[in-house]
């Protein structure tokens, strides 16, 4: 089971504009520098195509109203987030009698899977469910007002992330069982498990399940519905499963060629089903389409696209899935960049560093070893060891030991009090798994292969623990060390230990390429 942080990283991403700043330090961040808000949203009103589908028949007679309103769930179905807001809002204005317009704003504007709400924005979000109560009362439908009541509950006493999401849970299972061919309820209901909140991994898996059956439904009417894809992804993710939205996960991208999001939503499930490779070119879509919607906008470059939510999500998971796949153009054309905007960073949490650090390992993998060793050192600290790591193995490639251990030592433990909140314990084991695994690469290139396999251990049992695991979207380390293990084994002629390690290290990380060759080399 996979543990959702995106929104932890999510966060402050548009706050650092190419760097998110973690869980409990970027919710200030996000409320200041996010707020839900993209800047994919047209500076007037507009129909947008494209996103995927949603929408139903509401009760209004303005036809301005009902398109908006339906182009509003679209959009909030693909993480649109700021741009469905405004649609909604569009619907209102154009028939302020809407009890339905009116919900559709508030529910848009609410905390999703990835972006909570504190309870000052929740609180004209509640008056807003209020109104809609109001004007539903005498020319609403009996399916309106019941989804107006749910939302009532969702928002009382300051929910949106504790009581007041198992509430909207809960209302809104009561109304898919009500309405069982109802694909918007169910979807909606589905997306309300996954948000609710959960402190243990099994609770995770539980949400997850609860939401699975409601989407199978959906898309066993309809296996096209871009929503029900949308949140089966995450909800097979979440519950350990991912294989079963694999053949939904292959139809997204074409049924929503505008949205971003949903473009990379597969690369969810490619991930984790082994496809590296399919997961990395879905992120290359996605950051296209995120360069071309800041040239729509007007964002001017470099900077402008990093205002975008999702873009530093789809530049990473991008790196995530090249680096697996050993894909160099795509890892470094994803990485550079990554690594010149981080070096001119001052401050960002712990969180972001470890995140940012794949463009590191972009180049540490892929990049000629004299443009490694050229960069400038970054200012902040996690950063720093990723460089110092880069540098180790380019030293490495080179075949300098004593260049690998310099760059080894070099890397420092980050000071102060650990919290997985910030990242800062998940930083404190990156510093182990990179110095691990530079001085198991020293020791291969002293042809002691023995003491390499054993710093290489040592690495991937942090790597491997439950804590560091915490990072998912992509993992915070890019390979599975345990192979590392298998090779520094086998060449210290030990077939047995090195095809024992090598299957735990397929366990780890599913079909991994250069896993899958030693075993092939050691006729498995």
């Amino acid at each position: 089971m996979r543990r959702p942080i995106l929104s932890l990283l999510l966060a402050a991403a548009a706050a650092a504009t190419g760097l998110a700043t973690g869980p409990a330090a970027a919710q200030e961040a996000m409320h200041d520098g996010m707020n839900h808000a993209d800047t994919t949203a047209p500076k007037t009103p507009r129909i947008m195509a494209g996103y995927g589908n949603g929408g139903f028949l509401i009760s209004t007679r303005v036809p301005g109203a009902q398109a908006y309103f339906d182009n509003g769930m679209q959009l909030a179905h693909a993480f649109a987030h700021k741009a469905a807001i405004a649609a909604m809002a569009e619907a209102v204005r154009q028939d302020p009698a809407c009890a339905m317009c009116l919900w559709g704003q508030a529910w848009a504007s609410g905390p999703t899977i990835n972006f909570g709400k504190t309870p000052e924005e929740l609180a004209p979000l509640a008056a807003m469910a209020d109104r809609a109560a109001a004007l539903a009362k005498d020319r609403g439908t009996d399916r309106e007002r019941a989804l107006i009541r749910a939302l009532q509950l969702r928002y009382a006493d300051g929910g949106g992330g504790k009581p007041g999401d198992l509430a909207f849970a809960k209302a809104m299972a009561t109304l898919a069982a009500r309405y069982p061919a109802d694909d918007e309820i169910a979807v909606i209901a589905a997306d309300a498990w996954l948000m609710t909140e959960a402190k243990t991994p099994g609770d995770w898996r539980l949400n997850a399940e609860l939401a699975m059956p409601l989407l199978e439904g959906v898309l066993k009417r309809h296996p096209d519905d871009t929503p029900a894809i949308h949140f089966y992804i995450h909800a097979t993710e979440m519950a350990g499963t991912p294989a079963l939205a694999e053949r939904y996960a292959d139809r997204l991208a074409a049924l929503a060629p505008r949205a971003s999001h949903l473009v990379h939503m597969p690369s969810h499930t490619y991930y984790w089903v082994g496809r590296y490779q399919d997961a990395a070119d879905a992120n290359m879509r996605a950051v296209q389409i995120g360069l071309d919607n800041a040239r729509e906008l007007g964002l001017p470059p470099p900077d402008g696209v990093w205002g975008l939510p999702y873009h530093v999500h789809n530049v990473t998971y991008g790196l995530g899935g090249a680096l697996e796949a050993g894909n160099a153009t795509t890892a470094l054309a994803l990485g550079r960049p990554l690594v010149l905007r981080s070096q001119t960073r001052d401050a960002a949490a712990p969180f972001s560093q470890v995140i940012a650090a794949s463009g590191y390992f972009a180049m540490a993998r892929f990049a000629d070893p004299g443009e490694v060793l050229a960069l400038p050192q970054p200012r902040l600290p996690v950063l720093t060891n990723a460089w110092h790591y880069a540098r180790g193995e380019a030293s490495a490639r080179r075949g300098d030991a004593d260049g690998v251990r310099r760059e080894a030592a070099a890397i420092v433990a980050p000071a102060g009090a650990l919290s997985d909140d910030d990242g800062s314990r998940q930083a404190l084991q990156l510093t182990f798994i990179a110095r691990g695994v530079l001085a198991g690469r020293a020791a291969m290139l002293d042809r002691r292969p023995r003491d390499a396999a054993v710093a290489f251990q040592q690495a991937a049992d942090v790597q491997e623990g439950e804590e560091f695991s915490l990072l998912t979207d992509p993992p915070g380390w890019y390979y599975p060390v345990r192979r590392d293990v298998a090779a520094a084994l086998l060449a210290a002629g030990d077939r047995e230990g090195a095809r024992v390690q090598a299957q735990r290290a397929l366990a780890y990380r599913a079909k991994d390429p250069e896993t899958l060759a030693l075993l092939r080399q050691l006729g498995k």
